[in-house]
């Protein structure tokens, strides 16, 4: 067998928090079917898709880090147990694990295919470059019968997850304790953004991670999720404030959050035991409007329907929010806030000019390669 061929795309130690024995029900949202208890080394994974194996083996020591750390997260129930470094360490787990999934993969190849296709456009347009070829056909024709792909698309993404932790630091945190009868479940693509406040009163999606607004959800266990919220934009009431801990009851709350699993899913939730089919049944045809929704964006904006300063034509694309928000009562909004899409300019430019100077520096490594 190829070493590392088979690359886990959700790790073991996140959907051990739905298992004593290394076993996990199924439910399939395309084929609306549940499936029998499945070992977790056979889910969530699929050859390469970060790459060759020496991909694998550079997450290894981080994954051990965040590991201890969603243990002791569960174990706890209590975010005041982890110091700053693990602090940082968890906002990278966070952020990677929206950027490692099979879902994320196929929204960075889907935009790899339209910003590729809008560039050749633009350089026909500009006389750059002859759309005739050799077959005598127009190559603009022959654009929407191909795919334009990249090797190992989840390899940006990945790592503007890990260069990305002070995007989200300013962050407040939720430890959510479920103690209801109805448990926590997750999907193949858990890491699920919101912006209650904001979406649909700015015209953009407010999905950035600088967003004023933003919400972040993670479960980490059938009775633990993680919420992250821009504190300007919600206060919460804490049940335990130095623990940064909430304690609900509420089946009303806990479905309102499995809800986003569902919605966010690429092909499949996950949970304890099977016997839940008819109540994932019910809660995809509930959600029909949702689950159906873009999940992102690629248009042209006129000068007239953009609000840059600019009187050219704005790509717009990204990821979209879905318009659902669950109901959480011990979150209020503060309706006095303003939208910004930077909560912490010098921070994005920081990151920015950071990104950008590693990038240079891998353009030039690999130049000399050559």
């Amino acid at each position: 067998m190829a070493k590392r061929k088979n690359q886990h795309y959700v790790p073991k130690y996140l959907l051990r928090g739905w298992t004593d024995d290394e076993m996990v029900a199924v439910y399939n949202l395309k084929n609306e079917e549940e499936y029998p208890r499945t070992n977790i080394s056979h889910l969530c994974s699929e050859d390469y898709i970060y790459g060759g194996p020496e991909a694998e083996e550079s997450l290894d020591g981080l994954e051990s880090i965040h590991a201890r750390i969603i243990r002791d997260l569960r174990k706890y129930r209590s975010f005041d147990v982890l110091d700053e470094i693990e602090i940082l360490h968890f906002c990278a787990f966070v952020l990677l694990q929206r950027n490692r999934t099979k879902q994320r993969k196929r929204e960075a190849e889907e935009m790899t295919d339209n910003l590729m296709k809008e560039y050749l456009r633009a350089q026909v347009e500009m006389g750059e470059l002859d759309p005739e070829l050799p077959s005598g056909r127009n190559a603009l024709d022959a654009l929407d019968n191909v795919r334009i792909t990249q090797e190992n698309p989840l390899t940006l993404p990945m790592f503007h997850a890990l260069a990305g932790i002070d995007l989200i630091i300013d962050l407040e945190v939720v430890v959510l304790e479920n103690t209801s009868e109805t448990k926590f479940i997750v999907s193949d693509h858990p890491v699920v953004l919101d912006n209650r406040l904001f979406k649909g009163r700015v015209k953009r999606s407010p999905i950035g991670l600088q967003n004023r607004g933003l919400q972040m959800f993670v479960p980490i266990s059938e009775n633990v999720l993680m919420m992250l919220y821009d504190e300007v934009s919600y206060n919460v009431e804490y049940s335990d404030v130095k623990k940064r801990r909430v304690v609900t009851d509420s089946k009303k709350v806990v479905n309102g959050l499995n809800d986003l699993q569902i919605i966010n899913a690429l092909e499949s939730v996950f949970y304890r035991y099977t016997g839940r089919k008819q109540e994932f049944k019910d809660a995809q045809n509930r959600l029909t409007e949702y689950v159906n929704q873009e999940t992102t964006t690629f248009q042209k904006l006129s000068p007239e329907e953009h609000d840059f300063d600019s009187e050219n034509e704005m790509l717009e694309f990204g990821q979209n929010l879905a318009e659902y928000s669950p109901y959480l009562p011990f979150v209020r909004q503060r309706i006095e806030a303003e939208f910004v899409s930077r909560r912490h300019p010098e921070l994005s430019e920081g990151w920015e000019n950071y990104v950008d100077a590693i990038l240079e520096d891998a353009r030039k490594e690999a130049e000399e390669d050559c």
